[in-house]
């Protein structure tokens, strides 16, 4: 009988206090604090690498999960956020997946903006972020935040997820809808073209419905341009170190 206590107890509180800072900082009130006394609803939490990105998008699909998948790294901190089993939007700690450098690499915003905009990210959120630029460019880098994110936890060697329950709050952002299904096998596939190189990347099985969408026109002013060979080499530096 103690046992059984100690094992509730370690399952109800123990678990869920321990997770609660790391928990908040990916997931913020984007999700709300539904389990007891104020908690989040830890539902599933496990060793993760990227053998299991597929199998748990997946179970989000399957399940019509309504909260997040927090996958998290040292120094790193990422989630997905799904409602009935669609994904709706996404967050990230990681430099080049923050809005402003996925709207500088489109060619929607110059490097100062991007600048400007990673910080605004991070003291005010993704809401004040968007309300900064059009509502097209907005609506394509939130979407391409998703597919990026996703993608990413392919390329993961060893991590811990954490499933928290609680349908997302998105505030006024653009609706986003995609399936987790074509988000795992884009993730295969920027996963082989890492591997083995874009022009020896086998083709996959099968075709997702859906893809990452092209950039819209680039606001006036706005001149859309390949980025200089330093800002080249700095991003890619910033996306080795993120792989570890």
């Amino acid at each position: 009988m103690t046992a059984d206590r100690d094992l509730e107890y370690l399952l109800r509180r123990a678990i869920p206090d321990a997770l609660d800072p790391i928990v908040r900082r990916a997931v913020g009130t984007i999700i709300p604090r539904t389990g007891e006394d104020g908690r989040y609803r830890v539902a599933h939490t496990g060793q993760f690498s990227s053998r299991y990105a597929g199998d748990l998008l997946t179970f989000a699909r399957n399940q019509r999960l309504d909260g997040a998948l927090v996958v998290i790294e040292p120094d790193v901190l990422r989630a997905i956020y799904f409602r009935n089993g669609r994904a709706v939007g996404a967050s990230s700690d990681v430099l080049f997946e923050r809005l402003g450098r996925i709207l500088l690499r489109g060619g929607l915003v110059d490097e100062r903006a991007a600048t400007q905009l990673v910080a605004r990210e991070e003291a005010a959120g993704l809401a004040s972020v968007a309300a900064e630029v059009t509502p097209e460019a907005a609506a394509w880098a939130l979407e391409t935040r998703v597919w990026d994110v996703a993608a990413a936890l392919f390329l993961v060697r060893a991590g811990h997820f954490v499933i928290v329950e609680g349908t997302p709050e998105l505030g006024g952002l653009p609706a986003i809808e995609l399936s987790p299904s074509d988000l795992a096998l884009e993730g295969l596939r920027r996963y082989d073209e890492w591997r083995h190189g874009p022009a020896h990347g086998r083709a996959p099985r099968s075709s997702p419905a859906s893809r990452p969408p092209h950039a819209p026109p680039a606001a006036p002013g706005v001149a859309r341009s390949s980025p200089s060979g330093e800002e080249a080499i700095d991003e890619l530096l910033e996306r080795l170190r993120a792989l570890g």
